[in-house]
């Protein structure tokens, strides 16, 4: 698929205004996919095949409401005569049904707004949003390694821990849209009233690297997740040590989660999951796991993400075909009733089964 923008584009936040787009066929351009990040914000063509025509990021702007909603149209103006909906994934709690944001997670200018609203009278364009997590899951679902799964549960490691709770191949959302946020788990009862013992806190990339940091005495902001996955793919004893208890720590709420929703698959993803040695230790871990118990049980079946820096991108365009199908045809709806009105319930029936 050709790509729709110059080799030569830059990369700063600026970049957008230099971009020109190739001969293509603008009916081939449908649905503008953004993914809403704390520090960068994704975005793509894509159409209803999920087949990428450009994509590229630029800096999120969140210090005000004004100036987040503001990006987020800037963006849709570059490519509105290409554009015929918005799909938007972003971290937070999220009514994907209603576009309502409860909160924007680490966007803490968002609080309590309906963002499709606000778009779509800006817009006038279809809009959908739903939260990040999920719209990971559910491009695994769609396209990905949950493809062959009706209940599945994907986690999503990165500077926290995302996911979701896939049931009968739908996201399970819950009362207050909380189902599958894995943040908010406390592992450790002894210490209870520190935030410390969230999983946010010590299951996330940075609790990684203050175990490595404080047991190697180097300073954490010298440290990466991929410093310590060099480290360990050189044999270094103590890094392969704290990353034998990090993944030993993850095993035991993987295990629960197997308990709870006992699923065919656990997909993890983020940037982490692309190390070998990272999901080969979770396994090795969740097989000792299973020595504890008194006969033999199910080993929970993790595999990795079959997208990483994309996921998110293709479930919110997911979110946003799903949202189409289930759309009421105003026009269509109103051309019924006049037939019904007119007592022509012949042609009614006619159009009713229309292709």
């Amino acid at each position: 698929m050709e790509n729709l923008f110059t080799d030569d584009r830059t990369t700063d936040n600026d970049s957008i205004n230099n971009w020109r787009m190739r001969e293509v066929g603008v009916s081939d351009l449908k649905y503008l996919s953004i993914d809403v990040g704390g520090t960068f914000t994704k975005f793509a063509l894509m159409d209803e095949d999920c087949n990428f025509y450009g994509k590229d990021k630029i800096a999120t702007r969140k210090d005000t409401l004004e100036e987040f909603v503001g990006m987020l149209e800037e963006l849709y103006r570059k490519f509105e005569d290409s554009v015929s909906g918005i799909a938007i994934c972003a971290p937070g709690m999220v009514d994907s049904d209603t576009g309502f944001m409860y909160n924007g997670g680490s966007i803490f200018c968002v609080k309590n707004i309906n963002l499709v609203e606000i778009l779509e009278n800006r817009c006038h364009v279809p809009v959908t949003v739903e939260n990040d997590a999920r719209c990971a899951a559910l491009a695994e679902v769609w396209k990905g390694s949950l493809g062959d799964c009706r209940n599945a549960i994907a986690l999503i490691i990165g500077t926290a821990v995302g996911g979701a709770v896939i049931v009968d191949r739908k996201v399970l959302k819950g009362k207050n849209f909380m189902a599958g946020e894995f943040s908010y788990l406390f592992t450790d009862e002894s210490r209870w009233q520190e935030r410390s013992q969230l999983l946010a806190e010590n299951g996330g990339v940075p609790g990684l690297i203050r175990r490595v940091s404080k047991r190697k005495r180097i300073p954490e902001e010298e440290l990466t997740g991929e410093r310590i996955f060099s480290l360990a793919n050189q044999g270094d004893t103590i890094t392969l040590e704290c990353l034998r208890e990090y993944c030993r720590h993850l095993s035991i709420q993987i295990s629960n989660y197997q308990f709870v929703v006992d699923p065919e698959k656990i997909a993890i993803g983020g940037g982490i999951s692309v190390q070998p040695i990272f999901l080969e230790m979770i396994k090795e871990e969740l097989r000792n796991l299973n020595k504890v118990f008194p006969y033999t049980m199910p080993i929970p079946d993790v595999v990795t993400c079959k997208y990483f820096n994309d996921s998110n991108l293709i479930g919110a365009l997911y979110v946003h075909l799903k949202a189409k199908e289930n759309t009421i045809d105003v026009d269509k709806v109103r051309e019924f009733m006049e037939l019904l009105k007119d007592r022509r319930e012949g042609k009614y029936l006619q159009k009713l089964f229309e292709k």
